[in-house]
């Protein structure tokens, strides 16, 4: 919790206030209170994290990040919470994200999406390929002239929901404390870092 407070000005972020995350990612009725119209963006995250509302701040600064950060951030919290890879496609899955993140381009990027569909669009690496995936360029098929470009909250959205479920394996009494540092690990990319951080022992 302390590292939590010490969030400085986060120069990384897409957006500076409160309001304008609100306006990308509409907030749910309980943190609603405090997306005051004034509030900055860090001040956001601290004040969710001291509501208890880890969860929430773990979505909004996925969205608040740039869509490259965004996902390495994803990546960085799995590799800081290993799970067993149960199937070959999860590696695959993760290595595409990751090729993606070190060689962005258009190629990559639509790479990105056969691993995800394989393993179900169900897991932390599924939805970190999501994020790739949904980046930029268009959700049309590459033959095709059509262009659809992807939501602006699309990324974050599925980066968010990677990191949350990166960190549901352990005890349940822990969570808070897992979430917790991957709110510091998401606070270090924000801040320029590689987020590759050494937080104590893992809970």
């Amino acid at each position: 919790m302390e590292q939590i407070q010490r969030v400085a000005l986060l120069p990384k972020l897409r957006f500076a206030t409160a309001a304008q995350l609100a306006a990308v990612l509409p907030p749910d009725d309980d943190v609603q209170p405090l997306f005051m119209p004034r509030r900055s963006a860090s001040d956001l995250f601290i004040a969710l994290v001291e509501a208890g509302e880890r969860v929430a701040a773990i979505r909004y600064l996925a969205v608040s990040l740039p869509r490259r950060e965004a996902v390495w951030w994803a990546c960085a919290v799995a590799r800081h919470f290993p799970t067993p890879m149960t199937r070959p496609e999860e590696e695959d899955c993760w290595a595409a994200v990751e090729s993606w993140v070190y060689e962005p381009g258009d190629a990559k990027r639509r790479a990105a999406y056969a691993p995800a569909q394989v393993l179900d669009f169900s897991t932390a690496a599924a939805y970190a390929a999501l994020g790739v995936y949904w980046s930029g360029g268009s959700l049309a098929p590459p033959e095709t002239a059509l262009v659809i470009p992807p939501g602006d909250a699309l990324t974050g959205s599925a980066v968010g929901a990677s990191v949350i479920l990166s960190c549901v394996p352990g005890p349940a009494r822990d969570i808070a404390a897992r979430h917790d540092t991957a709110l510091t690990i998401g606070f270090d990319i924000a801040n320029g870092g590689s987020g590759l951080v050494e937080i104590g022992e893992r809970p």
